[in-house]
């Protein structure tokens, strides 16, 4: 059970390699809808999303080992960036179908890639790989040390929003919205939690919504591609979802896009869809989030290929 003061001790860890990323009044929704709301911009943390602080609290906590990590992209961008600065070697497995500039920035980290044909399989191979060398598989979400270094955000939260009575989150495995509840409830029980997940691939959120889990749900390809994720049934993460995030919003493609170009003329900041599904939910329901004296959203990360950004807002 991973405790407030495990997220405390990993943010002391990785703070000589991290930035503590600022956080940005949304003047713009205030304006539109009169909620105050703050972006925590974590598309400005180290190699571009918010991925590097579970992955140097991993590799500090297990300084010897190699690893192996299955990934859609972003979770290799940022393990891949910790392990080159700490002089670690990981070997990144992905599908072929994963963003040009991803698999670049992987490449210039000095990491080793294997590609498949879709995630699930790439994790199979980690997994037989950390059977067959003794590999430390890492999971982007299942995984106790990336859930800890997730949560990390919310000790900076905590100074610089003091008065957050609600936090809206992307969600795709769990990890970071669970390793911010644990602390920000901890702290202040009252807070609210909302995990926002996409039409397409809502597997958290029917999870939530029905507290079975939907071993049914077929998930379609959505361009919020990085929090995709098909959860395990023993995830590490659903425990902590289930007791900490106090209910799940569902976004369309199309919000999510038009979210992606509104932030973009709004307040220019070039993120990954992921980054907005956040955003889209506080712009789908207002009168929702309007209650709150201060609403906070995270802007994970920006590691897309402008030529791939540019084909979504085209469409």
């Amino acid at each position: 059970m991973i405790k407030p003061t495990d997220i405390l001790k990993a943010k002391e860890r990785i703070a000589p390699y991290i930035r503590e990323t600022p956080i940005e009044c949304a003047h713009t929704l205030q304006q539109e809808f009169g909620i105050n709301v703050h972006f925590k911009l974590e598309n400005l943390q180290v190699s571009g999303s918010f991925k590097p602080r579970g992955g140097f609290n991993k590799i500090l906590k297990n300084p010897t080992e190699e690893f192996v990590a299955p990934t859609a992209g972003g979770h290799g961008v940022g393990f891949s960036y910790a392990a080159n600065q700490l002089g670690a070697k990981v070997h990144i497995l992905m599908p072929k179908s994963a963003d040009s500039d991803r698999i670049k920035d992987i490449e210039a980290n000095g990491a080793t890639i294997q590609f498949f044909d879709t995630v699930p399989e790439a994790r199979a191979k980690a997994k037989a790989l950390e059977a067959a060398n003794n590999y430390v598989f890492v999971s982007a979400f299942n995984d106790t040390e990336m859930v800890e270094g997730g949560g990390t955000i919310a000790v900076e939260l905590l100074e610089q929003l003091p008065n957050m009575d609600c936090l809206v989150c992307g969600v795709g495995g769990g990890g970071y919205i669970a390793g911010m509840g644990i602390l920000l409830k901890a702290v202040n029980p009252k807070i609210k939690i909302y995990g926002v997940q996409q039409e397409n691939a809502p597997f958290l959120a029917e999870w939530f919504k029905h507290k079975t889990y939907p071993k049914e749900l077929i998930m379609q390809p959505s361009i919020a591609e990085g929090i995709g994720a098909e959860v395990e049934e023993d995830s590490i993460t659903w425990p902590y979802i289930e007791e900490l995030v106090d209910d799940f919003f569902v976004v369309s493609e199309e919000e999510i896009r038009d979210s992606l170009l509104w932030l973009l003329k709004a307040h220019k900041h070039y993120v990954e869809p992921s980054a907005v599904v956040g955003l889209a939910a506080i712009r789908k329901y207002p009168e929702h989030f309007k209650k709150f004296k201060s609403v906070c959203t995270i802007l994970t990360g920006r590691n897309m290929s402008f030529d791939k950004f540019q084909s979504i807002l085209d469409k």
